[in-house]
């Protein structure tokens, strides 16, 4: 079976993947998660289902699902912001939204009695024909050529060299313009699917989300009984970024793979799907803390913002309701989202409304 979306074709038999003529290297397990969207677009499918399907039902972490998630899209010109082939419902699945147009491999052909060449080339020549009729007498034209070799050997041995000449030809002609005119309608049917995909969806605009992750942060101290204190405020700051409305946080156990690794930060971006990066460090003397934190642009892995907030341990919880409320003061600047930026900014700086001056 092959499957044409936009400008790509996914070929099931031959396990290949094609973006305009050129095949896109893909693991076998990136093509059979692509091939299983695209059979269930009819539905959306959950984590479990890809799971059983693509991994029969191993343990397997959200981090290794998005990665091969990702990879998918970037397979096929897509990713996690786009969405435009495959769009994600949040705590629902995921579901293959591209136009399809399908074609079977092998479509029926019509057989065809040596005795009676010239009533199929007068059929084939016939300009009334179905647009179903088409699609099933159409052959490839590999199979074409090899028919048409055997064909020349059982021709001679029934007729004379002239009759056999005239025979192939009329054949050939007939076969040749079924191919040119099936390849002209499959043609208009991916471009009119493109088109239809093109056109904007009407509804409500949507604005851009507020996505992140909050990376380990890291000790300091260097002491292995401060840990859990560190982990505790980097589970924290996710927990009190994810409460606020409209803002997507990646997971705290798909965060903690990322723990004492190096990372290359724009990869991230696209290996989760998400605009920005928050990172730190923590440092703590007997009751005293202080908190470094970095928030970074992962689209560019450029650091917007950084800062240092001191405290003790007797008034943490107020630290860090201040440090949640500056980074999502400053992520709604950045995004040019004003009226979610005012209440954040208020509890963080006491600037109220006068925002334009920390616009960049």
């Amino acid at each position: 079976m092959r499957y044409f979306f936009e400008d790509c074709a996914l070929d099931t038999d031959k396990r290949e993947l094609r973006r305009g003529p050129d095949v896109v290297p893909t693991p076998p397990q990136v093509l059979d998660l692509l091939e299983y969207l695209i059979r269930s677009r009819d539905r959306v499918v959950s984590k479990d289902d890809l799971i059983n399907a693509i991994w029969n039902g191993r343990i397997v972490s959200d981090s290794a699902l998005t990665t091969r998630l990702n990879a998918v899209r970037r397979a096929i010109g897509d990713s996690g912001e786009q969405q435009r082939l495959i769009k994600t419902f949040p705590r629902k699945g995921f579901r293959f939204v591209g136009a399809i147009h399908e074609e079977d491999r092998c479509p029926r052909t019509a057989v065809v009695s040596l005795a009676e060449p010239s009533k199929f080339a007068r059929a084939a020549g016939s300009t009334a024909v179905s647009v179903p009729d088409l699609a099933e007498r159409a052959v490839s034209k590999r199979q074409f050529h090899d028919w048409l070799g055997q064909l020349r050997g059982r021709m001679k041995l029934v007729g004379g060299a002239l009759a056999s000449v005239a025979t192939i030809g009329a054949i050939a002609g007939g076969l040749i313009g079924y191919w040119n005119v099936w390849k002209t309608i499959r043609t208009d049917v991916v471009r009119e699917a493109q088109k239809i995909q093109g056109q904007p969806t009407v509804g409500p605009e949507i604005a851009t989300r507020l996505s992140l992750v909050v990376l380990p942060f890291a000790n300091l101290n260097n002491d292995p009984e401060q840990e859990r204190f560190v982990d505790a405020i980097t589970t924290d700051l996710t927990t009190g970024l994810a409460r606020t409305p409209a803002t997507f946080v990646i997971g705290r156990e798909t965060a903690s793979t990322y723990k004492n690794k190096s990372i290359d930060l724009k990869q991230l971006g696209t290996d989760l799907g998400i605009r920005w990066a928050v990172h730190g460090a923590v440092r703590r003397n007997g009751d005293q803390v202080r908190i470094n934190v970095t928030l970074t642009d992962l689209q560019t892995a450029h650091d917007i913002w950084s800062d240092r907030f001191d405290g003790d341990r007797t008034n943490l919880t107020v630290l860090q309701d201040n440090i949640t409320a500056r980074l999502l003061c400053i992520a709604h600047l950045h995004l040019r989202q004003l009226e979610e930026a005012i209440e954040q900014c208020s509890r963080s700086l006491n600037i109220g409304a006068n925002l334009q001056a920390y616009i960049s």
